[in-house]
């Protein structure tokens, strides 16, 4: 078996996890690889692997089997938008604070890294999705993939953002609201759930459309099935509107410009063991959460 290390390099106990992780595969004889662009120098030396296991992205997503995420959801999201095209399945080992996608905890490492080994994993394929502007000068600009959710609202804070919804080419409703969240189900427990939007199971590949405090009493959430398109316009006395995808990635589109959002025909896929319930993990997380922050 190949996996890949895939690390979160500026957690502060990162050397030692890793470390940990490379001396139990080593023993379970599994080929482990990292990729070039990694922040500190040599890591592949303090990991006491062969130079040739050190292979640039997208060559080491070729090579590997399972790729394991080191760090918490932003770096095993990162992860999936690389690597799901390359049919690799990833696997979290939570570095971070809640880690809603992510399955081992670092003492669960040498017990759940043999549970690979011995094939006692399943492989679940999630949806993610796939959006795109029709600009004004008749070109079309893809987007980043979207693995959790695409938001919209006005760049300036707390103004109230006028936001067309149209499904499947047929309009729906105008939204007056701080902004509309577009989420698939992995990104359901993120700023959807925040928002007061509905929790999915990671294999539902519906899309979830949550108003982010709506002005007036179009504050339901919709639940569209995984073949329905979503086409987003702003009417004429909204200048522009912001994008924001995953957090991370930014974008605007003006009132003569239409955003379009469908699910990506292509999966995610993410390694899970059969023992772990998916609601009674994660509100063990967020209860834990809470008690840390009271």
């Amino acid at each position: 078996m190949r996996i890949g290390f895939f690390p979160n390099m500026g957690k502060s106990n990162i050397m030692a996890v890793l470390k940990m992780a490379a001396h139990i595969c080593k023993e379970e004889q599994i080929d482990v690889y990292v990729p070039d662009d990694l922040e500190i120098p040599d890591t592949y030396k303090k990991l006491q692997l062969p130079k040739e296991r050190v292979l640039p992205r997208p060559e080491i997503f070729k090579n590997i089997d399972v790729a394991f995420s080191f760090g918490g959801d932003g770096t095993i999201i990162h992860l999936a938008r690389q690597i799901y095209s390359y049919n690799v399945p990833v696997c979290g080992i939570n570095l971070g604070e809640l880690g809603f996608l992510n399955q081992i905890e670092i003492h669960q490492l040498h017990s759940h890294i043999k549970r690979i080994v011995e094939g006692d994993y399943t492989i679940e394929k999630r949806g993610h999705l796939h959006a795109y502007i029709n600009r004004e000068d008749g070109s079309v600009e893809d987007l980043i993939p979207i693995i959790n959710e695409i938001v919209i609202t006005r760049a300036e804070p707390a103004k109230m953002a006028r936001i067309n919804l149209a499904i499947n080419d047929h309009h729906t409703q105008m939204y007056p609201a701080d902004g509309l969240i577009i989420a698939s189900a992995t990104g359901s427990t993120g700023y959807n759930l925040s928002a007061g939007g509905p929790i999915m199971k990671p294999d539902n590949r519906s899309i979830i459309v949550t108003p982010i405090a709506p002005h007036l009493i179009q504050g339901v959430s919709m639940v569209l099935e995984e073949k329905d398109t979503i086409q987003i316009t702003m009417p004429g006395r909204e200048p522009q509107l912001h994008i924001c995808i995953d957090g991370t990635f930014d974008y605007v589109f003006t009132n003569k410009e239409i955003l379009h959002i469908s699910s990506n025909p292509v999966y995610c896929q993410f390694l899970r063991f059969k023992d772990q319930c998916f609601f009674g993990t994660l509100f063990k997380k967020l209860a834990s959460r809470r008690d840390e922050l009271l």
